[in-house]
């Protein structure tokens, strides 16, 4: 029993480290969102596949939904362009440093790409301008700056004798051109006749060259500069685009047997005759109307008027022309044919914001509504949430969707991009679904559906028709689709991406939904809350306005910042879906910073850098308001607080000082030498005695104070970082539970409210009553990043994300403890005396701080019967700690985020199944798993791949297991321990120091077992100020958390401890509790406990005679006496 209760950092065994691989595994599993910054695209006709590149080394290959593949080049190399090669399953990436990348699609259902050759061009002759997949797939032609054109081997992944030499093209062509045509602009080869090959040039010369006969067969002189051509599909015709807005039509001459030169045809400039800008990329394809086809083309507009719009246009014959106007810059697009003919199905627009997918064949060319690659950001995204809802709930969003485009403008054929097939377990729907809630700038609320690989929007909800603005009042009363037909060039608005933002205080900054009823509330940037319900049916009605002002007993408060939103007044008519009930503007009008909804109450807590109020929705009144401006209002007694705001050369000095001090004060002998002073020697004794090795390391150091600029989140003491609404227990007379509020601020003070709620027909018509119970000062001040309360089973009460099947809040079972989670630990209380049980030093042992924290449930990936509740943690360093409850011990260790990335530590979301989401960029997400059971995997393959070559088959294998070796090999760090560990004196903690970081900082491992604890969880507590205003007849009191580390120096010894009640001979001197804790000083006098003692009172008259003898000494020692049957705090000071 000793073991159990003490055992901190003893060795795990083996059914335990099988049971945390039961429970924890942290793997990547999806992106969602569009990738950041595209560079390039590319088309597989054979495989029907998707390829998109970044100008972060990233290549992304898209199929039928469920069917994606990742790849990532090292160094971050920019991706220029890409290649399929057609029906392999594999595509070829143009960088930017003159190299090329062959990636394959993995054979083996994972979603990854494996780069398997890597080809470099040298020289700056060898710049590459444009490449050309032969349709065979078997050789790579490459055109350079110099002219050239090389020739690769894709079987045997080498390079080629075989060139085509400028010299030789130029020998039949006219003198003009024979001094310089230019770099190589574009490689094509002629349909129906793989030997020709179509070479264009920078100064407009074009050539038919037949690869058998090395020579050119025809041709082709353009006055203007060439950017890029394009074959009809019968291979008889092409056409070339030109830098001034001008395409050009050719034919083939047919039965020539010398070399034909040809002059330029007739010159088509769709929006000339004024000088327009240069068509970059032209496509000429199949279409039902045989004698034209159907052009795409970019660009191309007059360069005064229009010379600003990114556009694409589509020109089907005489009838139908459109010019689509994109937002954001075009990057790339193509044309997909349908699988069974040659006929145009779709553009591919790839923007550098959006994706966009156009119907060719639907009357109208309507878009496809997007299965994946959804633009996340179509206004910046400023907030997220994740709930998991009920399936009721889901199916009521999803039956009055808003600001979804409506069906009549979407294409109703299938998602033209098709290739592969999903093979992801089906997971069961009907129990649960996961939303994505993302607030944006224009202070839109956008609803996706998570439960899959593919996000997918469901509904939007938009705060900006609640207030009256100018801006906001010119709405937009025409279809953006329909065309102006005397307008010219015919513009089409198309694409959802919205950089502008009306007003930057609709902002949305703190979102909450209620699970079960559907309740959502949006807290903005100008203190704006707005309540909104779900109704079938449309409404009009006028929404109630309640201001709330936090600072009103700070007379000489004066705000400097923005002005509040003005809401409309009078009856507004709200579609069905989501329409707002009530607003509560907060005075001052300052961004919120925290938020808490418990909808069966009908209460909204929100919290700001002021102050925080608590809102009665049913009601739509204030019930409390409170200021937290002052903090020497709640500013521990007794010694001076530490401070937060150290310089950085004061700082430096104590560390040093610290150091010396430690070495000066490191022991020679052994423990038992008797000291002069007893600090030194408690000291000392928890360096050498406390447990493994690695717990000695850290114990000089136990916290870092570092100088905190004003301008971070947690500059200001006053704001309020946390909210918590449950039913637990606080009062200590009481034995019901009781509905509260808890919040927590940047300066380490927090605040617990009692509630009165009333239930059934009184909750109609009187109003909640909320007093302020208790106030609490982290002796620390460090800020209060969390406040999360469990119950006998800990199971997290009152938390936003929790799924409304699961127990509800009466049914939870006492005793309840509250984890509140600093910036720096984690701290443990009973409920309701506030008695410290444990807490965990994040800081002090690893450097990092903590930036998010959770209660989740792990069940067990086996059995789905067994289930513990850990407590997750992000920290600043990107890795994520899960910690067991209550006792707080390391369980796994999991570096998911690099440490630079401030961005994307400050956007992760933890989910109720052990997910976490964060923004890889500004619009792309990533998800990640740290459940073993819960991950969500993506399975996909792609059949009908033609085969290669025996020697690039192995080769391909061979990269595939070394790659999957290394990234998903899993360490266990493993002990030999003996079950009481003694330390030695002649360890090195210098060298343990340097191993456990290298350890814990180690990139190559993604995720880390713990079996070895760093520390006593219950060691060395700090003194933290408890004011109860509950019980009015008692002082402030402090809470002193006592020092429980047990010295044992030679022997093993097996001690049990047997509950008795207290020793009266020996209260003055040493304190037993009901929780079995025991303080053995050691260091000041020996108290030799016998195993063979048999009886209670042999062990009584044992301690009595010791502490006869040292009476003298222990009271120099500190040591506090509190009664045992004493539940209210009583303040205890230490005597120095």
């Amino acid at each position: 029993m000793f073991k159990f209760f003490w055992g901190k950092g003893s060795h795990q065994s083996a059914e335990r480290l099988k049971i945390q691989k039961e429970l924890f595994q942290f793997q990547k599993t999806a992106q969602h969102g569009f990738p950041s910054k595209p560079t390039s695209l590319a088309w597989d006709p054979v495989l029907r596949l998707l390829c998109v590149a970044t100008r972060t080394g990233a290549i992304k290959i898209f199929g039928a939904p469920g069917v994606e593949f990742y790849g990532q080049l090292p160094k971050d190399k920019i991706i220029c362009s890409l290649h399929f090669v057609p029906g392999r399953g594999r595509v070829i990436a143009v960088c930017e440093d003159n190299s090329l990348q062959l990636w394959e699609i993995s054979t083996d259902g994972s979603p990854s790409l494996k780069c398997i050759h890597t080809q470099s061009l040298e020289g700056k002759l060898k710049k590459i301008s444009a490449c050309c997949v032969e349709s065979s797939g078997e050789n790579l032609l490459i055109g350079t700056e110099n002219g050239n054109i090389y020739v690769m081997d894709l079987l045997q992944l080498e390079m080629t004798d075989s060139v085509i030499y400028l010299d030789v093209v130029m020998q039949n062509v006219t003198e003009d051109f024979k001094v310089n045509p230019g770099a190589v602009e574009c490689v094509i080869e002629q349909p129906n006749s793989p030997d020709h090959i179509l070479i264009g040039y920078t100064r407009g010369l074009l050539v038919l060259w037949n690869r058998k006969t090395l020579c050119a067969d025809q041709t082709f002189v353009a006055s203007q500069q060439l950017e890029s051509a394009s074959w009809y599909p019968n291979g008889q015709k092409f056409v070339s685009a030109h830098n001034d807005g001008s395409y050009m039509t050719w034919v083939l001459e047919q039965g020539e047997t010398e070399m034909l030169v040809k002059k330029e045809p007739n010159i088509t400039s769709p929006y000339g005759p004024a000088g327009c800008k240069a068509i970059t990329k032209i496509f000429w394809k199949d279409t039902d109307m045989e004698d034209c086809g159907i052009f795409a083309f970019g660009g191309g507009m007059p360069r005064a008027s229009y010379g600003d719009r990114f556009t694409v246009s589509v020109v089907k014959g005489e009838s139908s022309h459109v010019t689509y106007d994109f937002t954001s810059k075009v990057v790339d697009f193509c044309l997909i044919n349908e699988a069974a003919s040659s006929q145009a199905e779709a553009l591919v627009v790839l923007a550098e914001e959006e994706l966009i997918v156009i119907d060719l064949i639907t009357p109208g060319w309507p878009s496809f509504s997007l299965p994946y690659l959804a633009s996340l950001h179509c206004s910046a995204v400023t907030a997220q949430t994740v709930v998991t809802v009920t399936p009721e709930l889901y199916a009521k969003i999803i039956s009055n969707p808003q600001g979804i485009t409506s069906s009549s403008k979407l294409s109703t054929r299938k998602w033209p991009i098709n290739g592969g097939e999903s093979v992801n377990e089906q997971t069961d729907l009907t129990s649960q679904r996961i939303l994505l809630l993302t607030g944006h700038e224009d202070g839109s609320v956008r609803f996706w559906d998570a439960s899959t690989a593919s996000l997918c929007q469901i509904s939007k909800f938009s705060t900006s028709s609640c207030f009256a603005n100018d801006d906001l009042d010119c709405t937009l009363e025409n279809d953006p689709d329909e065309i102006d037909e005397e307008e010219w060039p015919p513009f089409r608005k198309i694409g959802v991406f919205d950089p502008y933002s009306d007003d930057p205080r609709l902002a949305v900054k703190k979102l909450c939904l209620c699970p079960v009823t559907g309740t959502l509330t949006v807290a903005g940037t100008a203190g704006q809350v707005i309540v909104a319900t779900l109704s079938d049916n449309q409404s009009e009605k006028e929404v109630p306005v309640t201001l709330v002002n936090i600072v009103s007993d700070r007379d000489n408060f004066v705000w400097k910042g923005h002005d509040k939103l003005i809401a409309r007044k009078g009856v507004q008519l709200f579609k069905a879906g989501f329409q707002p009930t009530s607003i509560l503007q907060l005075h001052p009008p300052a961004a919120v910073t925290a938020l808490a909804l418990n909808a069966e109450w009908s209460v909204l807590a929100v919290g700001t850098a002021h102050g925080l109020t608590l809102y009665d929705i049913f009601l739509k009144k204030e019930v409390v308001a409170k200021c937290t401006l002052n903090p020497n209002d709640v500013s521990g007694t007794g010694d001076q607080p530490m401070s937060r705001r150290k310089s950085f050369k004061k700082s430096l000095r104590e560390s040093f000082r610290r150091l010396r001090k430690g070495r000066s004060q490191r022991p020679s002998a052994g423990p038992k030498g008797a000291p002069t002073s007893p600090f030194p020697k408690l000291e000392d004794n928890s360096v050498n005695n406390a447990g493994p090795s690695i717990a000695a390391e850290v114990r000089p150091v136990e916290r870092q104070i570092e100088a905190r600029n004003v301008v971070l989140d947690d500059g200001m003491g006053s704001m309020v970082r946390c909210l918590l609404l449950a039913k637990t227990f606080v009062i200590s007379q009481s034995s019901n539970a009781t509905a509260t509020l808890w919040a927590g601020t940047n300066s380490g003070a927090i605040y617990v409210f009692t509630l009165n709620v009333h239930t059934g027909n009184r909750r109609e018509v009187e109003p909640v009553y909320a007093q302020l119970a208790k106030e609490i000062q982290l002796k620390h001040r460090a800020p209060v990043v969390s406040i999360n309360i469990i119950d006998a089973s800990f199971s997290a009460l009152g938390e936003s994300f929790e799924y409304a099947g699961g127990k509800s809040v009466s049914e939870s079972s006492p005793p309840h403890r509250v984890v509140i989670s600093s910036e720096e630990q984690f701290k443990v209380f009973t409920l309701p005396n506030l008695r410290p049980y444990g807490k965990y030093k994040l800081t002090a042992y690893t450097g990092c701080k903590v930036r998010r924290v959770a209660v989740i449930p792990f069940t067990a990936r086996s059995d789905s019967s067994y289930e513990e509740n850990c407590l997750v943690c992000l920290s600043n360093q990107g890795d994520f700690h899960i910690l067991s409850l209550p006792d707080l011990r390391r369980q796994m260790n999991a570096q998911a985020i690099r440490k630079e990335d401030i961005h994307a530590t400050s956007t992760v979301v933890l989910t109720h199944q052990g997910e976490a989401f964060y923004m890889l960029s500004s619009s792309e997400l990533q998800r990640v798993a740290l459940s073993a059971r819960n991950c969500l995997q993506l399975k996909c393959q792609v059949t009908g791949l033609k085969t290669n070559t025996d020697t690039t088959e192995s080769s391909s294998h061979s990269v595939i297991r070394s790659s999957a070796s290394k990234e998903e090999k899993l360490e266990v760090i493993g002990s030999e321990l003996t079950d009481i560990s003694v330390v030695s004196n002649t360890s090195n903690p210098n060298e343990d120091r340097e191993n456990d970081k290298n350890n814990s900082n180690s990139e190559t491992n993604n995720s880390t077992i713990v079996s070895v604890e760093p520390e006593t969880s219950f060691g060395d507590m700090t003194v933290d100020s408890v004011k109860d205003h509950v019980i009015l007849s008692l002082e402030e009191c402090r809470i002193t958390e006592r020092t429980t580390e047990t010295r044992i120096e030679e022997l093993k010894t097996e001690i049990s401890i047997v509950k008795s009640e207290e020793v009266s001979t020996i209260s003055s001197a040493i304190s037993i509790e009901k929780s079995h804790s025991i303080r053995q000083l050691s260091s000041v006098c020996s108290v030799q406990v016998d195993s063979r003692l048999d009886s209670q009172k042999d062990f009584q008259d044992h301690c009595a005679s010791a502490s006869n003898e040292k009476s003298d000494t222990l009271c120099t020692e500190n040591i506090s006496t509190v009664p045992l049957g004493d539940n209210s705090a009583a303040e205890t000071k230490a005597a120095n």
